[in-house]
C-alpha cells in the first residue's frame, strides 16, 4: 500500500465535508471547496434496481445488520443462513424481563455477537440503563453457529448508544440531532447498518442522473471525532481524499481502533476491528495489496460465503507446494489464525478466538506476541508485529482432546514450525 507522505492541507475540510456536513462555514474557510452536503443520502434500496446483483450480495452479508432499529414488537430479520439463537434472546437477556417494547435497536446479530439498545438510548444491562441497570448478561456470543453464552458487557459503566458507537454501525452518521425520539443528543444517521452509501457516498446526484462521474467508487472519509484527521501508518497520517480511491483507507476507517495503527490487544487476544492496524504492518500492505485484493466487499465470508476472491497459492505457489504439515491444514489456518476475539474465546487451548488475524507473518519462537502489559501486539526491533506459534499452531493442536489432532506443547509447536516451507 502506498504510504502518503504529503499531508494534504485540505484534510480537515475534506474530513468534515466527505461525510455529509461541515465543521466551519465557507466564510471561515480561507480555501472554500464545493460543499458535498448538496448531495443527499438516498438509502440502499434506491440502488437495487440498477445494481441488483451487488445489492443481493450485500443484503446477504453482515454489513446491513450492524445496527437495526426495531419497532417495539419485532426483532431484526436476518438472512436464512444466519444461526444466531435469536429465538432465545429475550428469555436470557439480563433477568429475562426485557421485552421488545423495551428495545429500540439491536447491535449486530449477524455473525459474532449481539447487544441491545433500550428505549432510553442506553445498552440494556449497563450501569445507568432504565432496564436492569448494572445487571450485565447483556451480550450473546455465537460465532460459527455455536452458542458461546452470554457475557457481561460493561455492567458498571454508562454505555449510551450515540455517535461514538454507531459511526461504524450505520450510514450517513452525524453528531447532530438524535436517532431515537425522546432522547436528545445521540446524533443521527440516514440508514441503520453499513449501506451502499457508506462506501460510495451520498447518492442523490447519481440516482437523478446515473453516471460514474457523480458517485464515488471509493468514498474516502474519516469520522468527525477523529483527533488526528485521518489514519496513521508508522507515524505518518494519511488523510481522506475526496478524489481518491484508496479502498484500504475506506475500510480502515472502521476496521481500526483509535485511528493510529498500534494493534490493540486485551485478555491474550488482538481486539476486534483491528484489520487496518494489522494489515498496514504486513509486507502485503507495503507491497501494494489492498483489502479488495482478496475480498469482494459486497459478499460475506462467514456462513459459507464466497467473499474471498484470491487463493494464497496464486502468489505463494512454492510455499503451498512445500509445506511440512498434514494436508488438512490450509494457509490461513496458520497464517490467519483466530488470534483476535470479538465475542468468544473457543476451544480448550486458550489460543483460539473468533476473528481471523490479518498479520500473516509468523515469528517462530516461544516469546509472547504481545507487549508486557498485554495491551498491544509487540512491534519493535527484536520482534516486528507478527503471530506466535501459540496462536498459529496450538489453537488447532490443543483445541480438543477428542478431535484427532495431536496435542502439542508450545516448544513442540515452535520446533515443528521451523523450516515449515523448506524442502527436506
Amino acid at each position: 500500500m502506498e504510504k502518503r507522505r504529503i499531508i494534504r492541507f485540505m484534510a480537515i475540510a475534506f474530513l468534515a465535508l466527505s461525510i455529509g456536513f461541515t465543521s466551519c462555514s465557507k466564510d471561515d474557510d480561507p480555501n472554500p471547496t464545493p460543499n458535498p452536503t448538496e448531495k443527499e443520502f438516498v438509502g440502499s434500496e434506491s440502488c437495487q434496481s440498477c445494481h441488483s446483483e451487488k445489492y443481493s450480495d450485500w443484503s446477504a452479508s453482515g454489513h446491513p445488520y450492524k445496527f437495526t432499529i426495531t419497532d417495539g414488537s419485532l426483532g431484526p430479520v436476518y438472512p436464512v443462513e444466519v444461526d444466531n439463537f435469536q429465538s432465545t434472546w429475550l428469555n436470557n437477556l439480563t433477568d429475562g424481563s426485557v421485552t421488545w417494547d423495551n428495545i429500540a435497536g439491536v447491535v449486530g446479530g449477524y455473525g459474532w455477537k449481539t447487544r441491545f439498545v433500550g428505549t432510553d438510548g442506553d445498552i440494556i444491562g449497563t450501569a445507568e440503563s432504565e432496564f436492569n441497570p448494572g445487571f450485565g448478561v447483556n451480550q450473546i456470543n455465537f460465532y460459527g453457529g455455536e452458542n458461546h453464552g452470554w457475557g457481561n458487557y460493561h455492567p458498571a459503566d454508562k454505555k449510551t448508544y450515540n455517535y461514538s458507537c454507531f459511526k461504524c454501525h450505520t450510514t450517513g452518521g452525524t453528531q447532530d440531532g438524535t436517532w431515537l425520539e425522546g432522547v436528545d443528543g445521540l446524533g443521527d444517521f440516514t440508514e441503520g447498518g453499513v449501506g451502499c452509501e457508506a462506501c460510495h457516498g451520498p447518492g442523490s446526484d447519481h440516482i437523478a442522473d446515473p453516471s460514474s462521474d457523480n458517485i464515488d467508487r471509493v468514498y474516502e472519509f474519516a469520522h468527525l471525532d477523529n483527533s488526528i484527521g485521518g489514519l496513521e501508518v508508522d507515524g505518518i497520517v494519511q488523510t481522506p481524499n475526496e478524489l481518491g480511491d484508496d479502498v484500504t483507507f475506506l475500510c480502515g476507517t472502521c476496521h481500526n481502533r483509535g485511528y493510529a495503527n498500534k494493534i490493540d490487544a486485551s485478555g491474550g487476544f488482538i481486539k476486534h476491528h483491528e484489520q487496518w492496524d494489522e494489515f498496514t504492518k504486513t509486507a502485503h500492505g507495503a507491497n501494494g495489496m489492498d483489502c479488495i485484493t482478496c475480498h469482494d466487499p459486497h459478499k460475506r465470508v462467514i456462513w459459507d460465503g464466497d467473499g474471498i476472491t484470491k487463493d494464497c497459492a496464486t502468489c505463494h505457489s512454492t510455499q503451498e507446494a512445500t509445506t511440512n504439515h498434514g494436508a488438512s491444514a490450509t494457509c490461513i489456518d496458520c497464517h490467519m489464525p483466530y488470534a483476535a476475539k470479538s465475542g468468544a474465546k473457543r476451544g480448550e487451548s486458550t489460543f483460539e478466538g473468533d476473528v481471523h488475524s490479518h498479520l500473516m507473518k509468523i515469528t517462530v519462537d516461544a516469546n509472547s506476541m504481545f507487549t508486557e502489559d498485554g495491551s498491544a501486539v509487540r512491534d519493535d526491533a527484536t520482534r516486528p508485529a507478527s503471530l506466535s506459534p501459540a496462536y498459529s499452531c496450538l489453537g488447532c493442536h490443543n483445541r480438543s482432546a477428542t478431535d484427532g489432532i495431536p496435542d502439542k506443547t508450545l516448544e513442540e509447536a515452535v520446533s515443528g514450525a521451523l523450516n515449515m516451507h523448506v524442502t527436506k
